[in-house]
């Protein structure tokens, strides 16, 4: 039996509703026919509950702690004969996902082949953005510079703000050494650490070898002491903090509330005497330098009535990027805009798309491409996934922006991100008919001539690091923006693949307020671009 489009939609239903234990007799009729018939469901089942187990354990990098892994087992027990097969496809799931886990990232689908690398090989996963008479152990850091995971870091005077990708931003005194787990994760492992942490990274974690403490929402300090015991102390909010032994096994958590403070060490949680004190001392802001670099862009708001969508730009010319509505009977059709997140947006069918030229690409710069999207829950798969691309040049490929439509690669309807051979894909489903932000992050290692990283958020909230890879195109040229904007040879396409990589019917949904920078913008911009659409440099309007 091999499964259509809508086979595996409704395979990749049924499982979700195993996996959340809420699947109906009808549905176990089903999932065990299509199981028993099917090759192919049987790989796409053992896939998605390896996926599901794998998740959870994982989890606590993406969130706050891991939950617990839901079970399987037990759950069939009216029926012997549905037991027997879940209990070993549950187990072939089990074994399969062990090796696939060991073998790439989780975070990134390499469209059927075989990935040579793995997680942490030179993961970007934060930057420093602020810095106050620093001097660093082992050479000097820049403003704007990027940290990697495991990166181990010393501050032996100064003051230096850091901003992790999920969007907390801590500040740390020296003398401080400080290890950068992950995007959502640090370990003090001796000085003073303040995290402010907004709603979208909630979750964040701190660990020392005393105390782990789980960001509920708040901002917090952290004292690391060279014996191994630490304060914490919480300015807003409330934080979970779990106490180690010395053994480092994690005992009882407790919840830490706006204005207390506790110590922790091997032997116990101690109050603090002088927390008004501390609290005072450690919420004080000191004055830090800051990156203050010009931004080159375009943005096309699709506020027209209708037809052709003119670009706004940070310089004169912004004529050149005008989007042109395809076929070309649509573009004097009112049909083209909808009400939009600010204003008006444009409104594709399935049949309609627009083009535009595109930024040039040259040397090894950064780009953030972020804009509005709403999908109809009822877009079916036949519907294109591809919201955005543009060619990488003459290998027929281009950088593909869209939603999932495949349930063996991941969550359906969550979006993805890639060039055919590789694809990021997160875990925020974004086809629900509610209108949803998106941005997606290209940086590049700096002073080299390739190695492409890609950084997915959904809602101001990061939903997917990619492996950082060598995307280069065919004259020895890599995925960025020039620092001076200007028309290119290449297009862009908004609501349909390039022309090489085109099947089935565009895009369905509408589109706003679409902004390409020609650098990485931090979380705290993004944020800024979902509640006011204005960044520094771009003006914003009244929704």
């Amino acid at each position: 039996m091999k499964l259509s489009d809508s086979d595996l939609l409704e395979l990749s239903a049924l499982c979700d509703q195993l996996i959340d234990g809420v699947i109906e007799e009808p549905g176990k009729v089903r999932l065990e026919s299509m199981l028993s018939e099917s090759e192919s469901a049987r790989q796409f089942y053992v896939r998605m509950l390896g996926q599901s187990a794998s998740l959870f354990d994982y989890a606590g990098e993406m969130q706050a702690d891991a939950p617990e892994a839901r079970r399987v087992k037990g759950r069939w027990s009216e029926s012997k004969r549905w037991g027997w097969v879940l209990a070993g496809l549950a187990t072939a799931a089990g074994v399969a996902m062990m090796f696939w886990w060991s073998q790439a990232v989780i975070r990134e689908v390499p469209g059927g082949q075989k990935s040579a690398e793995v997680e942490g090989a030179d993961e970007g996963v934060g930057r420093i953005s602020g810095l106050g008479d620093c001097q660093w152990a082992g050479g000097s850091r820049e403003l704007g510079s990027e940290l990697r995971q495991g990166e181990r870091i010393e501050l032996k005077k100064g003051t230096a703000e850091i901003t992790f990708d999920c969007g907390a931003v801590v500040t740390i005194e020296g003398p401080t050494v400080m290890e950068m787990s992950s995007a959502w994760e640090a370990v003090v492992v001796r000085g003073t650490l303040r995290a402010v942490v907004p709603r979208e990274a909630v979750g964040f974690r701190v660990g020392n070898a005393s105390v782990e403490v789980v960001d509920l929402g708040t901002e917090f300090s952290l004292v690391a002491e060279v014996d191994g015991g630490a304060e914490v102390f919480v300015h807003q909010g409330s934080v979970e903090a779990t106490p180690k032994d010395g053994a480092g096994n994690d005992l009882s958590s407790i919840i830490l509330k706006e204005h207390e403070g506790r110590r922790f060490e091997a032997r116990g949680i101690l109050e603090v005497t002088d927390t008004a004190a501390k609290l005072a001392r450690l919420k004080q802001s000191p004055t830090l330098e800051r990156v203050s670099r010009p931004t080159h862009w375009v943005r096309w708001s699709f506020d027209e009535p209708g037809g052709l969508a003119f670009a706004e730009t940070g310089k004169q010319g912004s004529e050149m990027f005008s989007a042109q509505i395809e076929p070309p009977g649509e573009a004097l059709s009112a049909g083209t805009r909808t009400e939009g997140r600010w204003n008006r947006a444009l409104l594709l069918d399935g049949k309609t798309f627009a083009q535009a030229p595109f930024p040039r690409v040259t040397k090894f710069t950064q780009r953030t491409v972020a804009f509005w999207i709403q999908i109809p829950a009822e877009a079916s798969a036949a519907n294109g996934g591809t919201i955005l691309a543009w060619p990488l040049g003459g290998n027929g490929r281009g950088i593909e922006v869209g939603w999932n439509r495949d349930p063996l690669e991941g969550t359906v309807g969550a979006l993805k991100t890639g060039n055919g051979r590789h694809s990021l894909i997160g875990n925020t489903p974004i086809r629900d008919g509610q209108w949803h932000h998106l941005a997606v992050v290209f940086s590049v290692k700096q002073k080299a001539t390739g190695n492409l990283q890609m950084r997915q958020y959904v809602d101001g909230r990061l939903d997917g690091v990619s492996l950082r890879r060598n995307f280069k195109r065919a004259r020895g040229e890599n995925l960025g923006v020039q620092a001076k904007v200007g028309v290119g040879d290449e297009m862009l396409w908004i609501g349909a693949n390039i022309p090489s990589q085109r099947k089935g019917e565009s895009f369905r949904g509408a589109i706003d307020e679409l902004l390409i920078v020609d650098r990485v913008l931090t979380p705290e911009e993004i944020r800024q671009l979902i509640t006011s659409n204005h960044i520094g440099g771009i003006d914003g309007k009244t929704p």
